[in-house]
């Protein structure tokens, strides 16, 4: 990296930090999008009534909870980066942000869906 290069790149945390905001709209969405799915399976194959409202406010309580690791996590982000120091900086940044967002998206419809499988699996096939 020249000191051109270093001079234009924004210092680790900045440039972290001026995305979160996208990845917390990502977990967000994402929660609703699970927490759609299992509406949906619940309301389509259990057996029992469910209370949604119920089942939302829990869905919504871990969900919190899972929104605050994943936050914590995002700052392995700048740490991994100052220990590595990648060079070059911006192609190492774009591509660690993109596999962290991925991860953190993907994680919460893994279990929707695995949860969705799970209620109407033993209704529709077994």
């Amino acid at each position: 990296m020249t000191a051109i290069d270093a001079a234009a790149a924004p210092s680790a945390w900045s440039w972290w930090e001026g995305r979160r905001l996208t990845y917390n709209a990502a977990l967000f969405v994402t929660g609703w999008i699970g927490f759609g799915l299992q509406a949906a399976a619940l309301t389509l194959w259990s057996t029992v009534p469910v209370d949604l409202a119920y089942v939302a406010l829990w869905q919504g309580l871990i969900y919190v909870f899972y929104m605050a690791a994943a936050n914590v996590l995002y700052l392995l982000g700048p740490i991994v980066e100052a220990i590595l120091k990648p060079r070059p900086v911006q192609g190492y940044r774009v591509h660690a942000w993109n596999m962290g967002t991925g991860l953190a998206v993907v994680l919460p419809l893994i279990v929707a869906t695995v949860f969705s499988i799970g209620i109407g699996w033993p209704t529709n096939v077994g």
